[in-house]
């Protein structure tokens, strides 16, 4: 945390996270939060799409994870005046990296049908294993420690934690990420990722930034092994994206009211 102290014996400040975000939820968006999840991971697993852009295949639980985000709300997704005025700067150079990124794509590596592709596998990861997931674990690990399920903010941090944890794990145990797994090791990466990008979700709401941010590693991370680049230019990259994601969540809490300087009484 950030603290600033003043004098020796005199009242100190630190930026505190209020909450989670403002999610109102029903038992119904749990439901569909469930059979989005189950559905992605047994066609996942079962290698069962509902057709390829590219060589880029969709997966049949992208409709459920869109019914879904319109049940919770698209304000309530990042959608809203605030949001994007808290997130302005980040959407503006993301959106054009993310533009950039897609032209390049189309020209060298395997055209624009495949790049959309890969866009819209990282809408579907997120509404699925950031958005589906955080709502039902969540929802269910308040409604157990006896707090209120049906709103993101009254989870409180013990659920949140669960939820962000749980994402990781559903989200690295997914067979195309299994597959590049020789060790234990090698699954910290995609647990990582899955965490980070939960974690910009869940504190303001904003689903599309990390959309963004997922849609340019799957651009990178594929032009990348078609173009024979060293590993150690996408994996700075990647830190990069992620880093930068982390910088302007706080600075979006901030704006949004949801990171606050707080005064706090000398032990």
């Amino acid at each position: 945390m950030d603290a600033v102290t003043s004098e020796p014996g005199a009242m100190h400040s630190v930026w505190l996270w209020r909450r989670w975000t403002r999610w109102p939820l029903t038992p119904t968006i749990v439901l569909v939060a469930a059979l989005a999840i189950g559905l992605d991971v047994v066609t996942a697993w079962q290698h069962v799409t509902m057709g390829s852009l590219g060589r880029v295949e969709m997966s049949p639980a992208l409709p459920l994870g869109i019914l879904l985000a319109g049940m919770v709300g698209l304000r309530r997704l990042g959608l809203d005046r605030a949001n994007l005025a808290a997130w302005r700067e980040f959407l503006l150079v993301c959106g054009a990296v993310l533009a950039l990124g897609i032209w390049q794509y189309t020209a060298r590596v395997a055209g624009f049908r495949e790049a959309i592709g890969l866009v819209l596998a990282a809408l579907d990861e997120e509404l699925i294993y950031r958005l589906a997931v955080l709502i039902l674990l969540g929802a269910c690990s308040a409604a157990l420690v006896g707090r209120n399920w049906r709103n993101a903010e009254d989870w409180g941090v013990a659920p949140g934690l669960v939820a962000l944890l749980g994402s990781g794990l559903v989200f690295t145990l997914l067979p195309g990420h299994v597959a590049q797994m020789s060790n234990t090791l090698h699954a910290l990466p995609f647990a990582a990722l899955a965490i980070v990008l939960g974690y910009a979700v869940l504190r303001t709401g904003a689903l599309f930034p990390a959309v963004m941010v997922h849609a340019l590693l799957n651009l990178v991370t594929i032009a990348a092994l078609n173009t024979n680049t060293p590993g150690a230019w996408r994996t700075a990259f990647a830190a990069s994206a992620l880093l930068a994601l982390v910088g302007c969540t706080i600075i979006a809490g901030r704006r949004l009211g949801i990171l606050q300087r707080v005064a706090v009484e000398p032990a």
